[in-house]
């Protein structure tokens, strides 16, 4: 029988046995209202992303369109829908073998799949631009942790039609050289937002619900450029860049009345769709709007232009040419093959292209044709720069858009030998798409617009809202002066250097300007030896000019001057414009 004493101390034990057990249960009653009630919110978010991951949903990149002479439009950068192949790391049971199966079918490396997935956390990209057969395929595997994404990319169906125009765009999606580039925010519209609910493999749910932030297209948009003409004008002009052996050309059609860029080129050329496979990225260059040169003589015209304004000459104003003039102690002269000669007419100054002939023009615009003048190199400067926009960018819609060089007027030494020798076009750096706007404005009567590639944007129902062009300055000459210059300028075409086109179409009036210009040395040092660029710049018919043309050849292998390299090249082209437009024949000056 038990002691009383024993009695109590099991009584004891039992008693510390309950409190041991009662303290326990509320230590774990504490635990689980701190787990599911205080920590609620935190596991709730911590399961929730075991099964959620933020995506950005991509915006479907804007199209461009070109007209296809009918009246209609034809598409020359599309969209190819294509698929991202990705992986969720923490998903792929067997990641060295998920590898092999899907290299199996793309073709890609399975070590580089291998080395992505092991070095990720939650998501691995594995490859983009896979085909539609090989991501069914793939779907096919039933893979875990592995899915697929539609995504637009870039194509170009036309090839290397309008490439330098255009641009391409890269594998990250960014337009890059041309409209791509310089219109990339508007094409590219803003991404929205996946939530990206998975399943329990690790593949990601697309439903509606998903969607956080719905994208917003980029816009598209139809260019001024006439598919027919582009490739009409980059068969003419890289069969003539192989004809004389030259570096590189470039050629540029323009409406004059509204200042549209009908058809833009440069060769050599490359395939958009194929550019990381171009080695000499000199080619993406748009040498129209980003290759500024020195003219020649092609700026003669807009000299001439200031004079016959300013009332300082008129198109028989005559001087005595001497063949050089003698500026601080240098000597600047006609071309070598001129000769000097009494009673020269400013008709005759351009026919024959003579240096001297626009110096006196110059000189004449400071009220004395004896000497320079701060006075006279001002009045050229304004017309140069304000009247006729070269030193100043275009805005035409091209990344990389040079604004070219045009030195102040001053009193500084050199600075009469340098306007001296801009009058005639060198040193002076202007660009093709500024000498077809400002050749425009003379074509116009007076006025200049902004050269544009941009035509109208396509709406959602397929309507186009046209955009209007503008205008940048009117009356940059007089009628008077205008109607001058261009009885002037057909002269130069019918009887001087640009003699071989007005031959080739011998029914039409052209008016034009030839320009043979050397080309500098990288160090500042002269002319490289033997080396110029040739150029024909002008418009047609002279009566009621339908377009204004620029060709240009650079560095040709061949003996000559451009009325020689580059003008067979423009009367080419014009026969063929006059046939494709339907322009009938209008008579020449005799």
């Amino acid at each position: 029988m038990a002691s009383v004493s024993d009695t109590i101390q099991q009584k004891r034990r039992l008693d510390l046995m309950r409190m041991g057990l009662a303290f326990f249960a509320l230590v774990l009653l504490g635990r689980l209202f701190y787990l599911q009630v205080i920590k609620h919110a935190s596991y709730a978010r911590q399961a929730s992303n075991e099964h959620t991951r933020k995506d950005a949903l991509p915006a479907t990149r804007g199209e461009l369109f070109v007209h296809d002479g009918s009246g209609g439009i034809s598409p020359i950068a599309l969209n190819q829908t294509l698929n991202v192949l990705s992986a969720d790391p923490r998903f792929v049971k067997d990641q060295p073998a998920t590898a092999q199966k899907l290299a199996a079918i793309t073709g890609g490396s399975a070590a580089a799949y291998e080395k992505s997935m092991a070095s990720a956390t939650e998501y691995a990209k594995l490859a983009d631009r896979i085909p539609n057969d090989q991501a069914a395929k793939i779907k096919a595997l039933g893979l875990t942790g592995i899915w697929l994404v539609a995504q637009d990319y870039r194509t170009y169906p036309e090839g290397s039609l309008a490439a330098q125009t255009l641009g391409f765009v890269n594998a990250d999606g960014t337009g890059q050289y041309g409209i791509e580039q310089y219109l990339n925010p508007e094409l590219t519209g803003t991404p929205g937002q996946l939530s990206g609910k998975t399943d329990t493999n690790g593949v990601p749910i697309y439903t509606s619900g998903n969607i956080d932030k719905q994208p917003i297209d980029g816009k598209s948009y139809v260019l001024t450029i006439d598919r027919n003409v582009q490739a009409e004008v980059e068969q003419a002009l890289a069969d003539r860049v192989k004809a004389v052996n030259a570096k590189s050309g470039s050629a540029v059609v323009l409406d004059p009345n509204t200042g549209a860029v009908i058809a833009m080129a440069t060769y050599p050329t490359f395939d958009p769709n194929h550019y990381a496979n171009v080695s000499n990225y000199g080619v993406f260059l748009n040498q129209v709007v980003d290759g500024q040169f020195e003219p020649g003589s092609g700026l003669k015209v807009f000299t001439m232009a200031a004079g016959l304004d300013q009332g300082k000459v008129t198109p028989d104003t005559t001087y005595n040419d001497p063949h050089c003039y003698t500026i601080d102690t240098r000597q600047v002269c006609d071309a070598a093959t001129d000769l000097p000669g009494p009673n020269r007419s400013m008709t005759v100054v351009l026919r024959d292209s003579l240096n001297t002939g626009v110096m006196f023009v110059l000189r004449s615009l400071g009220g004395d044709p004896n000497k320079f003048t701060l006075a006279g190199k001002k009045t050229l400067y304004d017309y140069f720069t304000n009247h006729f926009g070269f030193g100043t960018s275009t805005g035409i819609e091209q990344a990389n858009e040079v604004p070219g060089i045009v030195n102040l007027p001053s009193n500084a030494a050199g600075n009469d030998v340098n306007y001296a020798n801009m009058s005639f076009g060198q040193g002076i750096d202007v660009t093709m798409i500024q000498m077809v706007a400002a050749m425009g404005a003379i074509a116009n009567g007076g006025k200049l617009w902004q050269p544009h590639l941009v035509d109208a944007v396509m709406n959602d129902d397929g309507t186009q809202s046209r955009i209007a062009p503008k205008l940048e300055k009117d009356h940059v000459i007089s009628a008077a002066a205008d109607a001058q210059l261009n009885q002037m300028l057909q002269v130069v075409a019918k009887h001087g250097s640009g003699y071989i086109a007005d031959a080739m179409n011998p029914n039409y009036s052209i008016a034009g300007k030839t320009g043979t210009a050397q080309i500098p040395k990288s160090d500042g040092t002269g002319y490289i030896d033997g080396a110029n660029i040739g150029s024909f710049i002008g418009y047609a018919p002279a009566t009621n000019p339908k377009f204004v043309l620029m060709v240009r050849i650079n560095e040709p292998d061949v003996t000559g001057y451009a009325e020689t390299t580059t003008v067979p090249l423009f009367g080419q082209i014009c026969t063929w414009l006059f046939n494709y437009y339907g322009i009938a024949p209008t008579g020449q000056i005799k």
